[in-house]
């Protein structure tokens, strides 16, 4: 009951806040920014480091300027998807340029299901607008991981399903593709694949953004299964609360164990070096290294060397 309450409350003060302009929504992003910076410091620490690790050769001075473009990006999403309670298609239709949607079609009517790779760039939310330019998939869905907050997680669902798409917990990832590919009917899946991996088995690592980096193989693996076409969507922010998104074939790197996770790792590395404040520097994405999840993977195996 509590729950449900809290859900109905959060869903009443965004939805009133949505129902205000885009223009006035920005004022107040300016003023969440100033409080994330100059009184909350949110994740402060956080950002800065993978800054750091990043971008080693550019001047303090220069990654300060990274650090405050990305708050003002990240307040920016926030109002944005708030806004996705309540504004037409028409309006974001005005606001999202797409381009290379027919790459989809094209291998919805070979017969394949389409995987689409991004990662948490730009905004990631409003990218599901996409979905409205394909005309083959029958249906278009994402997979999501939950929140352990139940009002939140319904209402993020909610925003999920605005563009007819429909979200997929991430444990029935392959039950719900199986099932869908056996239906004979054109798809799309979308993954946010540049997550850290939330499993302590998974043992795939690579150099991302100059790091090492654990990711995930979820998507590939998926895609074998049912003879999956991978695409990327390229984001570029062109001003305020205005985006070119652009669907770009994933070329797989050969002679790598994933080469398609491994090519649309290069390419999201490469969206990030264009406009690195579009990208989340405030997730914990190296928390851990490569030598100490070794030595951790040894010590489960071995408890002496604990």
């Amino acid at each position: 009951m509590k729950d449900k309450l809290l859900y109905h409350l959060y869903a009443g003060l965004l939805g009133a806040l949505a129902r205000l302009p885009l223009s006035w929504l920005y004022g107040l992003s300016d003023f969440l920014c100033w409080i994330m910076t100059h009184v909350w410091h949110y994740r402060r620490r956080v950002v800065r480091e993978n800054l750091q690790r990043v971008f080693p050769e550019v001047s303090a001075e220069e990654r300060l300027a990274m650090e405050r473009a990305f708050y003002h990006h990240l307040c920016d999403i926030i109002v944005e998807i708030v806004k996705l309670l309540h504004i037409s298609d028409d309006e974001l239709r005005s606001r999202i340029d797409v381009y290379g949607a027919e790459i989809v079609d094209e291998y919805a009517r070979q017969g394949h299901p389409v995987f689409a790779l991004m990662g948490h760039y730009g905004n990631w939310e409003w990218a599901q607008h996409i979905y409205t330019y394909f005309r083959e998939p029958v249906a278009c869905s994402q997979i999501y991981r939950p929140t352990r907050d139940w009002p939140t997680n319904e209402l993020m669902l909610r925003l999920r399903s605005r563009f007819t798409g429909t979200c997929i917990r991430q444990t029935h990832a392959v039950r719900s593709v199986l099932r869908s590919r056996k239906s004979g009917a054109p798809f799309l899946v979308a993954f946010i694949a540049d997550q850290h991996p939330n499993s302590e088995v998974m043992d795939h690592w690579t150099t991302f953004l100059g790091q090492d980096t654990m990711y995930i193989t979820g998507a590939e693996e998926i895609g074998q299964k049912v003879d999956a076409r991978y695409i990327f969507v390229d984001i570029e922010r062109t001003s305020r609360g205005h985006y070119r998104m652009t669907v770009r074939p994933i070329e797989p790197v050969e002679g790598e164990e994933f080469p398609v996770t491994k090519g649309y790792l290069r390419m999201m590395e490469a969206c990030i070096r264009r406009q690195p404040e579009l990208w989340l520097w405030s997730h914990r994405r190296w928390y851990i290294s490569r030598e100490e999840y070794n030595r951790r993977q040894a010590e489960k195996t071995n408890p002496r060397l604990a």
